[in-house]
């Protein structure tokens, strides 16, 4: 057992959660007991992942995609009211990591990705208002099939591959989740192949024309590895249970 505000306090600094601007609120966005006996980790909270979580026992949940987005003024009502009465009943912590999980070096998102693909030289890449958002690394000549079919056998998932130029990639990037916009960032750096989890209709063309390899792995399945870790990661270093939840969504 640990309590709420030993763990939220730890990982807002091991997360570095204040550095640079976010979608949403990070750290803990709807406070439940102070202490914390079981937790359960998702990528996304919804109502089915509150229902699994409360099945396993847990007392807290531990999310990439949370309940609050900034701008958005909700009324307490369908979805939102479905997540949030539930958290509030059963005196449930919700924590949420968005931008600080994908950029962390050691359990982010993109990190997580490129060392299961057994990549090295592992650094930052990317900026959302200055601030990293991927990691950019050394591949080692593998070609751009063998790539996708190490990152379908990694993550579960078929990925969604638009060919450039070249059959030996030596440096790549990767941007987990909705990360196209990072593509131009990957040419102009002088890469051979951007990762990210959605594409746009656009990027097969662009991919041929700027000779950069675009593979579209999937979301959810790009940023599942880096849930996984963290809550690996607390496991390890704190004397409570953590369970991840996996609800694959194809997106």
């Amino acid at each position: 057992m640990i309590t709420r505000d030993e763990l939220v306090d730890y990982l807002d600094g091991y997360l570095e959660s204040e550095r640079g601007v976010d979608y949403c609120p990070n750290g803990l966005q709807v406070e439940g007991r102070p202490e914390i006996k079981k937790i359960a980790a998702g990528v996304s909270l919804s109502a089915n992942l509150i229902e699994r979580a409360r099945a396993l026992g847990a007392d807290s949940l531990l999310v990439h995609h949370g309940l609050l987005w900034n701008g958005l003024v909700p009324r307490v009502r369908g979805s939102f009211k479905l997540r949030l009465a539930p958290l509030l009943a059963h005196d449930m912590n919700l924590l949420a990591y968005h931008l600080p999980l994908d950029r962390h070096l050691e359990v982010g998102t993109a990190a997580t990705v490129a060392r299961l693909l057994g990549w090295s030289e592992i650094e930052p890449f990317g900026s959302h208002h200055g601030v990293p958002t991927g990691v950019r690394a050394e591949v080692g000549g593998a070609s751009p099939r063998e790539l996708a079919a190490a990152l379908e056998r990694h993550l579960g998932r078929r990925p969604l591959m638009f060919e450039g130029r070249g059959l030996s990639i030596q440096r790549a990037a990767i941007v987990t989740g909705d990360a196209f916009g990072e593509f131009q960032r990957a040419v102009d750096e002088g890469l051979d192949l951007f990762v990210t989890g959605e594409p746009k209709e656009r990027a097969m063309d662009l991919a041929r024309e700027e000779g950069v390899h675009f593979i579209a792995a999937g979301h959810y399945h790009t940023e599942a590895p880096g849930v996984r870790a963290l809550a690996q990661h607390i496991a390890e270093r704190f004397p409570v249970e953590v369970e991840f939840i996996d609800l694959p969504n194809p997106v």
